[in-house]
């Protein structure tokens, strides 16, 4: 028998982890959870702060513009789920996300430029 729950909690789940990509992928460098040494009785112990990790935030930059083949059919099946078209949000992250913090594979393969201009990098420090 199939279950006759309705495809709401879907639709939300979807939308919630394209927010959070997008959320993700904006985090400003020093919002970003850091890596802290502790001296202990057992030695140093590495804890990190609450927040979003570098390398989280360079996997919600994959998600939302990576053009390989794996993260554009993630995008698609997740967008579909939400009756979002990918290149909309594709264009909505180009707008906002920081060139920064694109990895240099994607400014490349997006024909963005392999620098940051100095003028941007001193603007996204400000």
């Amino acid at each position: 028998m199939l279950s006759e729950r309705s495809p709401i909690p879907e639709t939300q789940l979807a939308a919630a982890l394209i927010r959070r990509a997008l959320d993700d992928a904006l985090t400003p460098d020093e919002r970003l959870a850091k890596e802290h040494l502790t001296d202990t009785p057992q030695g140093l112990r590495v804890s990190v702060s609450s927040g979003v990790t570098a390398a989280e935030r360079t996997e919600a930059v994959r998600f939302l513009l990576d053009t390989s083949r794996s993260w554009s059919e993630s995008r698609r099946a997740w967008c579909d789920a939400v009756g979002l078209d990918p290149a909309q949000l594709v264009r909505h992250a180009l707008r906002h996300v920081p060139l920064a913090v694109i990895p240099r594979d994607i400014r490349l393969a997006r024909r963005m430029g392999t620098s940051v201009p100095a003028t941007t990098a001193l603007r996204e420090a400000a």
